[in-house]
């Protein structure tokens, strides 16, 4: 009976251990990974075809070298948008700027039914302008910029819009999957295997199978050390 005990207590240590060993900040260059409490944080980029970079914030789990973050609302900056009063009887109008308030040309603006079936797309003029005639069946707005936070709305009747785009592509309620391994005490290697990921019925076969396919593509891992953060020296 004092076996059973003693191997319940090394793996309850054991898995608090775990549950613990990614505590502190990770850094290379622009890229940081920041683990306290439970809870991560990332603004990471560069995977791949992922050209932009990635924020978040959220709980993680750590299992079989994977890490998930079940990212919940960001804290940071995101995409905002305001309704104003229109200015065209026939037309709905959406101007769109960056987080310095100068116009946004190129950005796409999606106009969607209740059901989110695109009627029309437009991309922004060099005033950061787009306009479709009004319509009935436009129920929402979603606009999009590489390099941006994307936002979408309902529409108000009578209504344009101000959009103020974001840095970054922020993720809220997904869950982020990671490929991690330890390169010594302090690197960490990462690789991403899913910015929105469905563990289906089985996990760890969902993750060997993103893993697979991330290997076939050649993804680059990314090596972040710990930082070190000099305790605080007061005042003599």
């Amino acid at each position: 009976m004092k076996k059973y005990f003693t191997v319940l207590i090394l793996l309850s240590l054991s898995l608090s251990l775990l549950s613990q060993d990614f505590d502190g900040n990770y850094k290379d260059k622009t890229d940081s990974f920041s683990f306290s409490n439970g809870q991560a944080l990332f603004s990471l980029s560069g995977f791949g075809a992922l050209f932009t970079r990635m924020v978040g914030e959220g709980k993680y789990e750590y299992v079989d070298n994977y890490l998930l973050v079940h990212t919940s609302g960001y804290p940071g900056e995101k995409s905002v948008f305001e309704s104003i009063n229109g200015t065209k009887k026939d037309s709905i109008v959406v101007k769109v700027v960056g987080p310095d308030n100068y116009p946004v040309q190129g950005a796409l603006t999606e106009f969607l039914s209740e059901s989110n079936k695109i009627i029309r797309g437009n991309i922004t003029d060099d005033l950061g302008k787009s306009q479709h005639p009004k319509d009935q069946k436009i129920k929402r707005i979603k606009v999009t910029n590489l390099g941006y936070d994307d936002v979408a709305f309902e529409v108000e009747q009578g209504k344009d819009f101000l959009v103020k785009l974001a840095r970054n592509n922020v993720i809220e309620n997904q869950t982020v999957a990671f490929k991690v391994k330890r390169e010594d005490e302090e690197t960490l290697s990462i690789i991403l295997l899913s910015d929105n990921f469905d563990p289906g019925k089985d996990k760890i076969k969902s993750l060997e199978k993103l893993d697979k396919k991330t290997q076939k593509n050649n993804v680059l891992a990314k090596r972040l050390k710990k930082e070190y953060i000099p305790a605080y020296q007061g005042r003599e």
